[in-house]
């Protein structure tokens, strides 16, 4: 039961996720690159609210978020570069509000990124005054990783990458370990908090595609290796997550300029250990797809609508959790539960994982007083997800969806992203999950985060 409980806080505080990822693409986007030498540094100060209802444990949990990071990065004649960034963490929940019931407030400090980069190319071209027919980068260092759309990798990593272009090819290579206390795509209560996994991977990706539109297709393949090991030690359970990924799919434009697409279609192969084993492991069979695609009209006030699906495929013998080993795959069968370490917006109230889920999402936003200067970079917009069981008899991430029905619920978001000025911007979302016959307790579910960054 605890397990259980565990499972389904890890679900709600998601959403704390979503927010989190689409701040980390904001400041990602902000690394310096124009100055080909020389020194920059800067910060940001970020400040976000969450409250949400935790229906299962019939809590209304309240946090304040308090983030300040500080970056440095030197560029010499764009052939070397070095970037770090620190990060001062606290988090403020009110009493007794804390989905960790045996934790109170938390203040963390560490290195955020910390990388150099080499560019081959750029040093040829300094020396030679013309382009290469080929460049070739290395990063060493803390930084984010992905692959394909991110559907299988988004996650921060101690890694080598190297890039390389010849003409409209480009290869990408990757070898990494993740940080020390992130959390685990495994949900078990020994496991959640903390994982020691090796990763490494290749891909390739073509972008001289252009027919009924502008394409850039890719293939790839990533290896995860689990060496975590559980706290405490549990003699009845052996917890490792061994998984390979192989994906196919293409980005960019169809028919219309303006119509831009992503697709992605991914296997995964692998060995794990079943709810209860301490020997033998089982085989895992699974498979992920999604597809987008999103219409920008060249109108006043920017009106973008979107489409999109996502499917992972279930286990309908697993017994309480989709992602989870304490309640998982059943001894003996092979484990068709999509669990993989990449990201999706699925919704803030609900926020599952796509383990044995179809997720149909409908979306529109546009910029109604850009005609105002104070207000034209002000975004509007809304969501609304459905969601489906693969299995209708199997579990999905929130262990709280114990019925024999395929209907799960859906959810409708509003929110607002506005760039008040160069070094402020604020956002707010709002978030209510209606759940479906697969669940008991059929209490609306509500999220609201609101957050200013300031960057100096």
């Amino acid at each position: 039961m605890l397990a259980c409980l565990c499972t389904v806080a890890a679900a709600q505080q998601d959403g704390v996720r979503i927010y989190e990822e689409q701040l980390r693409v904001k400041l990602d986007e902000q690394v310096p690159a124009a100055r080909e030498h020389g020194f920059d540094a800067g910060g940001w100060f970020d400040f976000a609210f969450f409250t949400y209802n935790d229906t299962q444990n019939r809590v209304q949990r309240t946090l304040r978020l308090y983030e300040l990071r500080g970056w440095a990065n030197y560029n010499y004649e764009g052939v070397h570069q070095f970037y770090v960034r620190g990060l001062l963490h606290y988090a403020d929940w009110n009493t007794g509000t804390n989905p960790k019931a045996y934790e109170g407030d938390d203040f963390q400090e560490g290195l955020e990124r910390a990388w150099y980069q080499f560019d081959l190319g750029q040093m040829l071209r300094n020396q030679t005054g013309r382009r290469p027919r080929a460049s070739f980068k290395v990063k060493v260092g803390r930084e984010y990783a992905t692959i394909g759309t991110a559907l299988t990798l988004s996650t921060p990593l101690d890694m080598v990458q190297i890039h390389a272009n010849a003409g409209d090819w480009e290869l990408m290579a990757l070898l990494g370990k993740t940080l020390s206390g992130s959390r685990n795509i495994d949900d078990s209560t020994d496991i959640a908090n903390h994982q020691d996994r090796c990763f490494w991977g290749l891909q390739l990706r073509y972008d001289g595609l252009d027919m009924l539109g502008h394409h850039r297709p890719f293939v790839y393949f990533l290896e995860n290796q689990d060496h975590s090991d559980p706290t405490p030690n549990d003699p009845t359970q052996e917890f490792a997550y061994d998984s390979r990924y192989v994906g196919l799919g293409s980005e960019g434009t169809l028919v219309l300029p303006n119509l831009r697409y992503q697709a992605e279609i991914v296997g995964e192969w692998g060995k794990t250990y079943s709810d209860g084993a301490t020997s033998d492991r089982d085989d895992i069979e699974a498979m992920a797809m999604d597809f987008l695609l999103e219409y920008l009209f060249q109108t006043r006030m920017q009106p973008k609508v979107s489409f999109e699906y996502l499917f992972g495929s279930g286990d309908s013998d697993r017994r309480s959790s989709a992602t989870s080993t304490v309640g998982g795959n059943r001894p003996g069968t092979v484990d068709h539960a999509f669990n993989a370490f990449g990201f999706r917006d699925t919704g803030i109230a609900f926020s599952p994982r796509l383990a044995n889920l179809n997720i149909y999402i409908l979306g529109g936003s546009f910029f109604p007083l850009e005609s105002y200067k104070l207000f034209e970079k002000m975004e509007l917009g809304s969501k609304v997800f459905f969601y489906q069981k693969h299995r209708s008899g199997g579990p999905i991430s929130d262990t709280a969806a114990v019925n024999d029905s395929s209907w799960v619920g859906w959810e409708w978001d509003l929110y607002c992203n506005w760039r008040i000025t160069s070094d402020v911007t604020y956002t707010i979302r709002y978030g209510a999950f209606q759940p479906g016959e697969a669940f008991d307790n059929d209490t609306c579910r509500q999220f609201l985060y609101t957050g200013v960054t300031f960057s100096f």
